[in-house]
């Protein structure tokens, strides 16, 4: 088999490009993306608003991808351009996003969401292309070892974002007005993700184009036609589907449960999302171990039983160290499904040219969490009625009945779909022995340290090897 890969030295730097890019992607998300939600709250939006914020331009973003695919199917058109084009544009996006108080007083629900799906079609517009591109720069032996130092650099970098935002909105919030905060972290969100598009322009495109990959000019039918006729990957499409509408019946509402239920500060939010993130930081590398010993269904087993009891544990107690805890757990189960799951998804996607999968598993989870953020709408509008019905019981928050919806449905996503998930790699046989010292063996600090200043430092100059010199890959 040939190699197509970029020449060593060529890729290396690349791939460097790649971490920056992703560090830079991350300041983004955490100062800004994750705020939506406060922001529309500071709006005073409702909570059916919010829930149509939160899935209307996730699901036309997600349709975009069939338009980017075509584009680069029919038109030839590079993955590089289509990437910086994205990348520029969804950093633009950020400035309506931001003026929306200023420029449109009267039409302020309206405003926002159009730009906030102008701002998810920039993004996911590049969703097709970037694994395909990044797959023809890491080599299959390399993959898993790059990708989770370069996850563990994101995610920390998103994390030390989301709380510096947290403490800015906060001291706005006492001084003078959390808007001016809310436009300065957008401001920061938008110059990121400029400092992104900058370091995608330095990757070299060395994935096939047009008439070199191996479906035709539609990218969803055919796929979609194979997932079918593969058991494995359409049991797991389904799967993931469904625990993305289970999820997005309660996700939308846990910040207005925050911020206008609980009356939570800034700083609290920020902390109760952080917890979260963190300890995803933390567990990564212990669910990749045990990912690469016994394989990727058994983390989405353990996982797949573990998430639905986040929004039950959430009716029991207003407390704010309680809540840590529950997101603290919630960032462990979430860590594992979602590495377990990018990994299953490229075991089973043996295509060089991943567009038209993601495209077909991007739009049905799209899709199923426009539905779930529906339910959980219209469970909102229902609920108080029901309320005051002789058979109701009495809940403290008006949003637990919402909660303990999104526990049913995730609970029965888990029932009928996690007992007919079958791994598709020869992995070693689990027990609970192994499993936990597989996944407690590592401490994440020992290397996090190394992965950001490897990043950073300047590149060293290498003996040219010779022509039969094995030393390079070692």
């Amino acid at each position: 088999m040939p190699d197509n890969h970029a020449p060593d030295r060529e890729r290396e730097t690349a791939l460097k490009h790649s971490v920056r890019d992703g560090a830079a992607y991350s300041v983004m998300t955490g100062a800004g993306e994750s705020y939506l939600s406060a922001y529309a709250i500071h709006l005073r939006f409702t909570e059916p608003q919010i829930a149509t914020l939160a899935s209307i331009p996730p699901l036309i973003g997600a349709i975009a991808q069939l338009f980017s695919t075509w584009l680069h199917r029919r038109w030839r058109i590079g993955r590089g351009r289509i990437i910086l084009a994205g990348a520029l544009t969804q950093a633009v996006s950020w400035l309506p996003i931001m003026l929306v108080p200023l420029l449109w007083p009267e039409d302020q629900v309206a405003a926002l969401i159009f730009w906030v799906v102008a701002y998810q079609v920039c993004g996911n517009i590049i969703s097709p292309h970037w694994p395909s591109l990044m797959r023809h720069l890491v080599p299959e032996k390399e993959r898993g070892r790059y990708f989770s130092r370069r996850t563990r650099v994101t995610t920390l970098v998103g994390f030390t974002a989301l709380i510096a935002a947290g403490g800015v909105l906060e001291g706005f919030r006492t001084h003078s007005d959390a808007l001016y905060g809310f436009l300065l972290l957008f401001a920061l969100a938008a110059m990121a993700r400029m400092i992104s598009g900058y370091y995608l322009s330095r990757l070299p495109d060395r994935s096939p184009r047009g008439d070199d990959i191996q479906y035709g000019a539609l990218p969803l039918i055919p796929v979609w036609q194979a997932s079918i006729r593969r058991s494995p990957y359409a049991r797991f499409l389904f799967y993931y589907a469904g625990m993305c509408f289970a999820t997005a019946v309660a996700a939308p509402f846990f910040a207005v449960h925050m911020l206008r239920d609980l009356q939570f500060t800034y700083l609290e939010f920020m902390a109760i999302t952080a917890a979260s993130v963190l300890v995803q930081f933390l567990t990564l590398n212990g669910w990749g171990r045990v990912s690469d010993a016994f394989g990727n269904r058994l983390i989405l087993a353990i996982t797949g039983w573990m998430v639905p009891f986040v929004p039950l544990l959430w009716v029991f107690s207003d407390n704010f160290l309680y809540l840590l805890a529950i997101q603290a757990l919630s960032g462990l189960a979430w860590g594992g499904f979602a590495l377990s799951a990018g990994s299953f998804f490229y075991d089973l996607s043996g295509d060089a040219d991943m567009a038209a999968p993601i495209t077909t598993a991007n739009v049905t989870n799209a899709l199923a969490a426009f539905a779930g953020a529906q339910l959980g709408a219209a469970a909102v509008l229902w609920m108080p009625d029901w309320a005051h019905s002789d058979q109701a019981w009495s809940f403290e928050y008006p949003l637990f009945g919402v909660f303990l919806l999104s526990f049913a449905t995730r609970l029965a996503v888990a029932v009928v779909f996690v007992p007919v998930l079958r791994e598709v790699r020869q992995v070693r046989r689990a027990s609970p022995r192994r499993v936990i010292f597989r996944f407690t063996r590592f401490s994440v600090f020992s290397g996090v340290g190394f992965d950001i200043a490897s990043v950073w430092r300047p590149r060293e100059r290498r003996r040219p090897y010779k022509t039969g010199d094995k030393s390079h890959d070692v």
